[in-house]
This record gives C-alpha cells, sequence and structure tokens, in this order.
C-alpha cells in the first residue's frame, strides 16, 4: 500500500491525544463517601475490572478511529504500476502518442476508435501533476502537435486538430523514433499509447527496448469489431483489356463477423456505371473468392471498383483499380533488310487487317547507330547489329518512357552486344549460337502462372510450340522472368522492364532456319498478345498504398505541359514535371480511391491507391504477445471503457483505499460511542 497524499500522515501524532487523556484519568482521584467499607469490597470485585477493561476498549478504538481517518485523508491506494510514497513529487515526462491511421476509423456505438481515443485523453490528462511535462503526437504522418502542461489552455484544441487518415501507422517504429528524439532528465517517463495495437513489433523496436527500461507503457486499446466485413483483393485475371475482351475481375471477400452476414451485395463498377452484381452469404470468419465478367465501356484508362455495404470499418469497404483499355497503338519495326521484316509485317496486318488500332512504320537499318522511336508505343527490333552506345541510349530514354520493346536475337555475327545495353537496360548477356545439329529444340511453357500465354485461343497449346533449330544462349538474372523454356532448360522468351518499359526477348529469330515459330497457329495470337502487354500504361495505371509515392514516366515532348493531379475528393495539385528523369512524382496520395493525371487540361492517365495491408481489421496484441518483446513489469494494457480514467488511475497508483478507511473510522467512532454510554443499571 502507498499514499497519493503522505503528508497527511503527519496527523498521525493525534493519537497521542487520547492516550494523555487515558493516562491523566489514571492519575486523577476524586473522594466519594460511602456507608460501609463492605460495599467497597463488593464493588472492586464486581465493576472495577471491568471498568479499566473499558477504558482501555474505549482508547484502543479512539486510537484506530484517528489512525484510519488520518490514513483516509492520505489517499492510500494498494500497490499500482507507480511504487513508492514518493511518486507524486517525482520529476515526471509524459508522451501520448495517439494513433491515427486507417484502422482507427472503425466504429462502435456511434464513434470512431480515434474519436473514443481523443476523448479519453482529455480526461486523462487531468491525472498527471500540473508540473509534469506532457508531449503529445500523432503517428499519421508522425509529428508532435502539443508540448506543455497539463494546464494549458491549448491542449484541447491540440487534441481535437488530430484528424482521422487511410495511412498505415507503423506505430511501433514510430514510438522507438518518438522516445529517442530526445534525451529525459525527468527520473518518472511514462509513455500512453492509444492504438488498436493489431501487430507485433518488427526487430527494431525490439533491439530499443533495452533503452527503455526505465520507462512505464500504457496500451490504451479499444474493443475488437465484432461485425465487419473486407475486401481482401481483387484483381484483373487479363493482363490484357481491349473493348472485345471479357474482362475476369477476381475478387476475395472476409467475413470477420462473429455470426454469419445474409443477404450481402457485392458490386462491380465501371466508369461510374455498375456492370456486375453478386449477392451471397457470409459465414464467420470464411473467405470467399468470387469472379466477375464484364467488357470494358470505353477506351482509355478504365476506372474499376468493387464494393461491399457500408459497415462498422468504411476503408475496407471499396477496392479501386485502373487498368488501360487498348486503342490505336503505334508500332514500328526495325530490321536490317526488307525480307527479315516482311514476316513481322505479314503478322501484324493479319492481326489488325483493317488498320482500325494498329498503326505500323517499318524501317530498315542495316546498323543501329541511332534510333528515334518518339513517335512510337511500342517497337519490333529484329536481328539487329551495329548497335552504338548512343542507339542503346535511345532504347533507355524510349523504355523509360513506357514504350514497349520485343527484340528478336539472332545471327553469331552481332555478338557481344554493346556492354551499355546489359548496364543500362538490363539485358540478358550473350554467351553465343547454339546449333541442333541434325535434331532440334522443343519448347514448354515455364509456369502455368505465366501470362504470356494464358488465353490464347489454340485449339491445342501444346501441338502448337515451336521446335527450335538454332537460338542464341543467354544468361538471366533474377529481374528476368523466364516465360518460356527450351527443353533443356535454356530460356526461349523472357520478360523485364526498363523504367515504365516492358522489354520481351526471343533468343531466336523468326527465320525457319532457327525456329518454326513463323507457321505455327500460335504466332498471330502470341504477336497481339506481345503488342497489347508492351504497348499499355502497365506502369503508370498500378496502385500504390496510400501515402507511397507515384512516378509518372513522361514524354519528352510533353515535359513542359502544365501537369496537374485531382484527389478522389476533387481536390488538384499543380506539379512540375523532373526535367532529367522525365516525369512527375506525385507525394499527396492520402485518399483512398483514383488519382487521375491531366496534361494541359486533357486527362493522361489514372492510377489507385489502396489500403496497406497491416491496415485491415484483425485480433488486438494481448498481454502474452506484448510482454514477447516488453518486460510485464514495464507496461500495462487498460480497456477503453467508460471509465477509462478511472482505470488508468487505479492501474498507475494503485486501487483508491480511502473511502475504506473512511467508513472503518466511521464505524469504530460509533462503536467507541455505543461501549461509551453510561450503564442505567449500574447507576441505579
Amino acid at each position: 500500500m502507498t499514499f497519493l497524499n503522505p503528508t497527511n500522515l503527519w496527523f498521525l501524532s493525534f493519537l497521542l491525544i487520547p492516550i494523555v487523556f487515558h493516562l491523566l484519568n489514571l492519575f486523577k482521584n476524586k473522594k466519594e463517601d460511602f456507608s460501609s467499607l463492605i460495599l467497597i469490597k463488593e464493588l472492586k470485585k464486581t465493576s472495577m475490572r471491568s471498568i479499566k477493561l473499558k477504558k482501555i476498549i474505549l482508547l484502543l478504538l479512539r486510537i484506530l478511529g484517528i489512525l484510519f481517518l488520518v490514513i483516509s485523508f492520505s489517499k492510500p491506494v494498494s500497490n499500482g504500476f507507480l511504487h513508492g510514497w514518493s511518486v507524486p513529487e517525482i520529476d515526471s515526462r509524459l508522451y501520448i502518442i495517439i494513433d491515427n491511421s486507417a484502422s482507427m476509423g472503425a466504429k462502435n456505438k456511434g464513434k470512431t476508435f480515434l474519436e473514443r481515443s481523443k476523448h479519453e485523453m482529455s480526461s486523462l490528462i487531468p491525472e498527471f501533476k500540473k508540473t509534469a511535462l506532457i508531449s503529445i503526437f500523432q503517428t499519421c504522418p508522425p509529428k508532435m502537435i502539443f508540448e506543455g502542461y497539463s494546464n494549458d489552455v491549448n491542449i484541447k484544441q491540440a487534441i481535437k486538430s488530430v484528424k482521422q487518415t487511410e495511412s498505415f501507422d507503423n506505430i511501433w517504429n514510430t514510438t522507438v523514433s518518438i522516445i529517442n528524439r530526445n534525451k529525459i532528465n525527468q527520473k518518472l517517463k511514462e509513455c500512453i499509447l492509444f492504438s488498436d495495437l493489431m501487430h507485433p513489433t518488427d526487430s527494431l523496436f525490439s533491439k530499443s527496448i533495452n533503452d527503455f527500461i526505465d520507462w512505464k507503457f500504457y496500451f490504451i486499446q479499444p474493443e475488437v469489431i465484432e461485425e465487419n466485413l473486407s475486401i481482401k483483393n481483387v484483381s484483373f485475371e487479363n493482363r490484357v483489356n481491349t473493348l472485345q475482351q471479357l474482362s475476369k475481375v477476381n475478387t476475395r471477400v472476409q467475413n470477420k463477423s462473429i455470426s454469419t452476414r445474409k443477404n450481402i451485395p457485392l458490386e462491380l463498377i465501371f466508369n461510374g456505371q455498375r456492370v456486375g452484381q453478386v449477392i451471397s452469404e457470409f459465414s464467420s470468419n470464411i473467405e470467399k473468392e468470387f469472379q466477375f465478367q464484364a467488357y470494358p465501356l470505353a477506351e482509355g484508362i478504365l476506372h474499376s471498383k468493387i464494393t461491399i455495404p457500408i459497415d462498422s470499418y468504411l476503408s475496407d469497404n471499396s477496392w479501386f483499380n485502373t487498368v488501360p483499355v487498348m486503342k490505336q497503338i503505334n508500332c514500328g519495326i526495325v530490321g536490317k533488310n526488307r525480307e527479315e521484316i516482311q514476316i513481322l509485317e505479314m503478322i501484324l496486318k493479319s492481326i489488325d487487317p483493317n488498320k482500325e488500332f494498329l498503326n505500323i512504320e517499318t524501317r530498315i537499318q542495316p546498323n543501329l547507330n541511332r534510333l528515334f522511336l518518339d513517335e512510337f508505343d511500342m517497337v519490333i527490333i529484329y536481328n539487329c547489329s551495329g548497335l552504338t552506345k548512343q542507339s542503346v541510349k535511345d532504347l533507355d530514354k524510349f523504355t523509360k518512357e513506357g514504350g514497349g520493346l520485343i527484340w528478336f536475337e539472332g545471327g553469331s555475327d552481332n555478338l557481344p552486344n554493346h556492354e551499355s545495353l546489359y548496364e543500362l537496360l538490363n539485358f540478358p548477356r550473350l554467351i553465343g549460337e547454339i546449333n541442333s545439329g541434325q535434331g532440334f529444340f522443343s519448347t514448354e511453357i515455364s509456369t502455368e502462372e505465366s501470362d504470356l500465354l494464358q488465353n490464347i485461343r489454340v485449339k491445342d497449346i501444346n501441338r502448337e510450340l515451336p521446335k527450335v533449330f538454332k537460338y542464341i544462349k543467354i544468361e538471366t538474372n533474377k529481374d528476368h522472368i523466364i516465360h518460356w523454356n527450351l527443353n533443356n532448360m535454356d530460356p526461349f522468351v523472357i520478360e523485364f522492364s526498363n523504367g515504365g518499359g516492358d522489354i520481351f526477348h526471343f533468343s531466336s529469330t523468326l527465320n525457319l532456319e532457327w525456329n518454326d515459330l513463323s507457321i505455327r497457329g500460335l504466332i498471330i495470337p502470341l504477336m497481339y498478345r506481345l503488342l497489347i502487354l508492351a504497348g499499355t500504361d502497365e506502369m503508370n495505371t498500378s496502385s500504390i498504398f496510400v501515402d507511397d509515392v507515384k512516378w509518372i514516366s513522361l514524354p519528352e515532348s510533353k515535359l513542359k505541359n502544365k501537369w496537374e493531379v485531382s484527389s478522389p475528393s476533387g481536390q488538384k495539385e499543380m506539379i512540375v514535371p523532373d526535367y532529367d528523369l522525365e516525369g512527375i512524382k506525385i507525394t499527396m496520395t492520402n485518399e483512398l480511391g483514383i488519382y487521375q493525371v491531366f496534361s494541359n487540361g486533357e486527362h493522361i492517365t489514372s492510377f489507385p491507391t489502396k489500403l496497406h495491408s497491416l491496415e485491415y481489421l484483425t485480433n488486438h496484441l494481448n498481454q502474452d504477445d506484448i510482454n514477447k518483446f516488453i518486460p510485464k513489469d514495464q507496461f500495462r494494457i487498460i480497456p477503453m471503457n467508460k471509465n477509462t480514467s478511472g482505470s488508468f488511475a487505479e492501474i498507475r497508483h494503485g486501487k483508491s483505499l480511502w473511502k475504506f478507511f473512511l467508513c472503518a473510522s466511521v464505524l469504530i467512532f460509533l462503536i467507541e460511542t455505543l461501549v461509551g454510554l453510561p450503564n442505567e443499571k449500574n447507576l441505579k
């Protein structure tokens, strides 16, 4: 037991008062006249002993009454998190960290976790003495919003200024950086965290906890939401999307509720129009997958949204995607002579005989000393030779701006390529020409997950795989995706990227001396898919997490334009391009939804933001979970309830006992009064 007002214990000196009076009464004699000594002897036998015992009992009751009354005024408490009689007199330093990440937007009883945390924070601050220096921090973005004392008039306004965000908090690393920001000289160091604490710490906090051995932590947690449905993932099965092809949208929904949810509608929306809906039942703690199919509504950038009904947590009720839907592609074919590129022209014209979406231009360049590719969306380079450092720079610039490249190797006279091709564009290194002799090499698809040959409309794709007679052996690295192998496991087709552009690399040409791919039924749908994949704006439209930086690659010709970004809520921001890197960097991505990019008022591209995977609601950390990385004598978990401040005070200092001692004191004085009453029979 300890005392919040230990100075009141000096009143224990009042215990001397009943003792002094008792002693004085012992020496006080009073003469009484009696008619006979026989009566005195009888009184001594029957009453004197009981009178003395009664006086002693009264003395003890008075001492206990005064003792309990003084203890009550000294505010006794049971042993709490803080020990010692002098705790209130110690210089103290208090850090309060409030989590305003996305998950704190979950609602219960009509208020979000953040709103309730701000209310409870205001009620806790008076629990600290006026000389305690208080610093209040928010987590998203991490910053100090107040520093001062509990009686500062600005503290309430600072608490109100904390806004709900859709961001990821990284609460543990934020706590480490906050505590380490300044050297604390006060003896008593306390840190209060208002957070749902759903995920354990990482190695940074675990390594730093040894530096915090003199800190006391209080984790104030809201309850777990018992009714919540969340969209866990949405993906387009088709990497290629055109107006003539059904877009397949795979969706995964999880029910985190404690009960079954019935008749839940799940909707697919394209460009603001509902194009699909399913109504389903979700059992508790079960995930279900769905696949929507719909045709894109128009060319350009498709804005897609999957939604479920509003519940206790809004941030996981929607999922946004942006997908390029192809229109016209400006395609260039570069080769050494007319004969070599003629086969490619025939294939492309077979793909688009009416020239509806392919604009084809051919160039004959025996030596690739320069490449001027600004007007192309994608380029096919066939059996090149004479590469120079400048031509590699042209390719580097073209692909970094988002241009696609299909590259056919062929001819041992071209080995090796210019060294900068490997350094700048991450090309595979060429080892040498391999000849099958009298036989051939068969080919096989590397993995079932490869989207290069996915949904190719061929009756039997295995029968259409080509035979290879010659190829260029290459050395790949970890950044290369192998889509197609020879039967000796050497790569036949690989994919890699450079900036915003995709590069598809064939280790063999379409010459019949090298392989028979050109006469297979596979070649036309394969080239169609390659054109779409290489010509799409896939990098610029890819999603990012909320608050991540988004890089948009721009063509050099448009760098001087007026660039503007519109947020999902409609707020617009002017962006100055980076002329050296030829793109724009978008940093204000703090909303969930689809951002749109405009050039001179014309819509150019869009990209979505998504909720961080660690901001989906899950079970909160308990005592045992936190004890794995913080010693149990350094922290306490306090549930957020109607009397959080009272629970905090009891845990911090111990349970208040003054009412018990006050009642005990009153009861003792009542007993003393009853015991001290004169006996009417004895008086007679």
